[in-house]
């Protein structure tokens, strides 16, 4: 279960109560790796993919994004509802936060207002290579169907097009590999830099969705004290 949306309606008092509880009931060295995971997330970075329709292939994708450090996936869906294959994904979507649209263009819009640049991946040599990317403004890395990649609205939306160099006969990689590849070039060149985490209050925000989802109790814990706090006095 989802809880992040009922943040915005805990004023700060019961927002460190439930974490204070939460804490409790976690053991401590899942709450320190918690930490050392929160120190490496960046959102300066993101993954949008649009209606990838194998859901091997977009659970990998997100799998990819969250070893890499990336916290939010953007998910275009024209055609296909997605939902990751649970057996692929090994439980790296609860740790991520996912948005869903119904057109590029409302993708696009929303990146932009976030100063995202747009990158469009495609298979064409003409194109920049990712490594040549500059990183100077936050970047949102696009992912196409499996069969034809990016739509041609896409496409035009994109500020930037690039390419995974390649030097044998096959033309393209999967989708989920082209999307490792093009994440972990990424991620070791923005780390280099500075300005690439996530700010305290993003930190404390994220953290709380993560303690509310670790495991049984501390679900259980969340929809009592919930439950309690949304009940009329």
């Amino acid at each position: 279960m989802d809880f992040s949306h009922f943040l915005p309606r805990l004023d700060a008092a019961r927002r460190a109560e439930l974490e204070r509880q939460l804490r409790a009931v976690i053991r401590p060295r899942r709450l320190d790796r918690m930490e050392q995971v929160l120190a490496r997330r960046t959102r300066r970075l993101t993954v949008l993919f649009e209606d990838l329709y194998d859901p091997h292939n977009a659970s990998a994708v997100m799998r990819s994004a969250e070893c890499f450090g990336v916290q939010d996936i953007h998910v275009v869906e024209r055609e296909r509802r997605f939902r990751p294959h649970t057996r692929v994904v090994r439980g790296a979507a609860r740790w991520l936060t996912v948005l869903r649209y119904g057109s590029i263009d409302e993708a696009a819009a929303a990146l932009r207002a976030g100063g995202y640049a747009l990158v469009a991946t495609t298979v064409d040599p003409a194109s920049p290579p990712i490594d040549a990317v500059s990183l100077d403004r936050p970047l949102a890395v696009c992912f196409g169907t499996e069969e034809v990649g990016l739509s041609p609205a896409a496409l035009a939306a994109a500020d930037l097009r690039v390419h995974v160099p390649m030097v044998g006969f096959t033309e393209s990689l999967n989708v989920s590999v082209t999307a490792a590849l093009c994440l972990r070039a990424l991620t070791e060149r923005l780390r280099a830099g500075a300005g690439w985490e996530l700010d305290a209050v993003e930190r404390d925000a994220l953290r709380l969705c993560w303690l509310m989802q670790e495991g049984a109790k501390a679900r259980a814990l969340t929809v009592k004290l919930l439950q309690e706090w949304a009940s009329p006095c």
